[in-house]
């Protein structure tokens, strides 16, 4: 009688674990989710050049910009302008000879 005891306790462990977490993963919440974008195909469908653009654009005095204001594709993506500001990096790199080569393996 004992084992039929311990597996209903088992039983009903499981079940109130498994009731437990189907509740806590219900996608009621009200986290923010974001929106799905669809993968860009690679087709020209019309919207854009097709092509790599050689500048973002125009700024509002006529200088080329080197970002884009309103990016679709992922080129505009990668590309576009942000209020971040820019770190400046020059690294030394002991182990380039004059060159810029590197030194031959040992």
């Amino acid at each position: 009688m004992k084992a039929h005891a311990k597996l209903a306790v088992i039983l009903a462990g499981l079940l109130v674990t498994g009731a437990s977490m189907m509740l806590a993963c219900d996608d009621s919440s009200n986290a923010v989710k974001e929106r799905v974008i669809p993968k860009d195909s690679g087709v020209n469908s019309g919207n854009d050049s097709g092509g790599l653009p050689t500048d973002g654009g125009t700024l509002p005095d006529g200088a080329p910009s080197d970002c884009f204001m309103n990016p679709r594709t992922h080129f505009e993506i990668i590309n576009a302008c942000t209020d971040a500001v820019r770190i400046a990096k020059s690294p030394t790199l002991p182990l380039l000879s004059p060159d810029g080569g590197l030194p031959p393996l040992p």
